[in-house]
C-alpha cells in the first residue's frame, strides 16, 4: 500500500536527527587541528548518478571536474580591462517563502526566502551566483533552518567580495565558506555562549555555486543536494544537473549539528561530495539555478518554453527579471494547486507514496544570462 503524504513528511529530509557535514574538503580540514574536526570522518562510498550530457552541435561541452526580496538585475562589471572575449553574468533573482500564498514576497534579509537564500557577487575576475536551501526539518527541533542557510550564502559572497576564491573551483568557495560557519561555532562554544535554538548557528542545508571565469569564458559549477541548475542555449535545454540524495527526499548537505562533537547517528557530507562540472558558454546561453521548491512543481518542458521565450528578444536586464518573476510566480501558484500532478507527486509515486499535487516549499531562483563585457 503505498505511503501517505504525511508519511512522506515524517521521513522527509530530517532523515531521524538531521543530515550534518562528516568533514571538510582537505583542502580546508588541513588548516584545522586535530580536535577541531567538525565530526569523525567515516569512510562512506557514493555511487555517482551519470550526468546528462549533450552533443557539441546543441550544447556547451560539459567536463567533470575531479576533485533578496524581488531585485533588481545585478550586471556583472570589470574594473579591469577585459578581453575581447571575456564575458559576464546578467543576472536576477526572485522568490517566496512557503508560508505566503500571494502577492510580493516579504523577505527578512536580503536574498533570503523563508529558509532558502541566494547570492549574487562580482568581482574583477568573475561573476558568481549561488542558491542553498535550509532543510525545514529542523523547525520540529525548535532551530530556525534559515540560519544556516543565508549564513552560509552571505559567506560564500563575501569570499568572492574580498577576492579569496578560485573561480574555477566553486567547491572550495563552498568549502571555505562552511569553514567560516563551523569556527564561528566552536568560537561560541569556546566562549561558553548561551545555547540558543533561535539564533544559534545550527542546521543543514543543499547548496549550488555557478562561477563564471571572465578570461577564459569559462563557467564552473558544483552542486551538493537537490538544488540544482540548467543550462540553456539556441532555445533548448542541454544540460542538467543531477540531484544527489541518499534517498528519496533526502538530499546531501551540508550542516552543523547542535551538539559538534556528536557524530553517531548522521549521516555525513561534505563539501568536495558535490558534483562538478565545467562548460564553454557563448552569448546568450542562459543559466538558471532554483533550489527544489520550483523544480518540484514547474516541469521541465515548462521551464524550457518559458526560458525559451526569453532567448529570442533582447537580453535587457529588464527583461531577465521578469522572466526570474514570472517563473518564481508560477512555481508558487502550482505549488498549491491540489490537481497540478506535479514532477515531485510523479517522484513519490514512483516510490510508493501517495503526494498528489503540487509540493508547497519555499521557492527561490536566480536566473542568469550570458552577455559580453563592454570593452
Amino acid at each position: 500500500m503505498p505511503a501517505s503524504a504525511s508519511t512522506l513528511l515524517n521521513c522527509g529530509r530530517l532523515v531521524v536527527r538531521a543530515v550534518v557535514s562528516s568533514g571538510l574538503h582537505t583542502h580546508t580540514a588541513s588548516m584545522l587541528e586535530a580536535d577541531d574536526a567538525p565530526l569523525h570522518t567515516r569512510a562512506r562510498q557514493h555511487q555517482q548518478q551519470q550526468p546528462k550530457g549533450c552533443s557539441s552541435q546543441e550544447g556547451p561541452p560539459v567536463h567533470d571536474n575531479g576533485g533578496p526580496s524581488p531585485s533588481t538585475s545585478v550586471p556583472a562589471t570589470s574594473s579591469d580591462k577585459p578581453s575581447k572575449h571575456a564575458r559576464r553574468f546578467i543576472a536576477a533573482c526572485c522568490g517566496f517563502p512557503k508560508d505566503m500564498l500571494f502577492g510580493p514576497s516579504f523577505v527578512r534579509d536580503h536574498g533570503v526566502f523563508g529558509d532558502d537564500a541566494c547570492f549574487i557577487a562580482r568581482h574583477k575576475t568573475a561573476d558568481v551566483v549561488g542558491i542553498a536551501d535550509g532543510v525545514g526539518g529542523w523547525r520540529q527541533h525548535g532551530i530556525d533552518p534559515s540560519i544556516f542557510s543565508r549564513s552560509l550564502m552571505r559567506a560564500c559572497s563575501n569570499l568572492v567580495d574580498a577576492g579569496k576564491f578560485e573561480p574555477d573551483k566553486p567547491a572550495l568557495l563552498l568549502a571555505a565558506a562552511y569553514r567560516q560557519l563551523y569556527l564561528n561555532r566552536m568560537k561560541s562554544i569556546e566562549r561558553k555562549e548561551k545555547f540558543d535554538r533561535k539564533t544559534t548557528l545550527i542546521g543543514s542545508s543543499t547548496a549550488c555555486v555557478v562561477a563564471l571565469e571572465r578570461s577564459t569564458s569559462r563557467l564552473y559549477t558544483a552542486n551538493l543536494g537537490d538544488s540544482g541548475f540548467i543550462v540553456m542555449r539556441g532555445g533548448r535545454i542541454v544540460y542538467q544537473s543531477e540531484e544527489q540524495t541518499h534517498y528519496f527526499n533526502a538530499p546531501f548537505q551540508l550542516a552543523l549539528p547542535p551538539n559538534i562533537s556528536e557524530g553517531d547517528g548522521f549521516i555525513g557530507d561534505s563539501p568536495e561530495m558535490a558534483d562538478m562540472k565545467s562548460f564553454d558558454i557563448e552569448d546568450g546561453d542562459i543559466i538558471l539555478l532554483a533550489t527544489d521548491g520550483l523544480f518540484d512543481n514547474l516541469p521541465t518542458a515548462f521551464i524550457e518554453r518559458e526560458l525559451a521565450a526569453l532567448q529570442k528578444g533582447d537580453l535587457t536586464e529588464q527583461r531577465v527579471q521578469e522572466a526570474c518573476n514570472s517563473l518564481a510566480l508560477q512555481a508558487r501558484r502550482l505549488a498549491f494547486d491540489e490537481r497540478h500532478m506535479s514532477p515531485f507527486a510523479l517522484k513519490a509515486k514512483e516510490h510508493g507514496i501517495h503526494a498528489p499535487g503540487g509540493k508547497p516549499d519555499d521557492i527561490t531562483l536566480v536566473l542568469v544570462v550570458i552577455a559580453p563585457v563592454a570593452v
